[in-house]
């Protein structure tokens, strides 16, 4: 189900979608991960930002 653009507030900005290659690409870019990883930790955490970016966050530092 795609995203309805007028129906915005806090629900839908704590959330990312899988199926939105927008909304992936974007976090992909923000962590400067590849958007195949990002939909993978979005399927393993689910699809609440503040799980996907500390995930993410989590593999940056572990990775230096």
């Amino acid at each position: 189900m795609s995203d309805d653009k007028k129906k915005v507030g806090k629900a839908d900005r704590d959330r990312v979608s899988r199926n939105e290659p927008y909304e992936v690409d974007r976090i992909a870019k923000k962590h400067q991960m590849p958007a195949p990883l990002v939909e993978k930790i979005i399927e393993q955490v689910g699809p609440m930002r503040r799980d996907v970016e500390k995930k993410l966050e989590d593999m940056k530092k572990n990775r230096k």
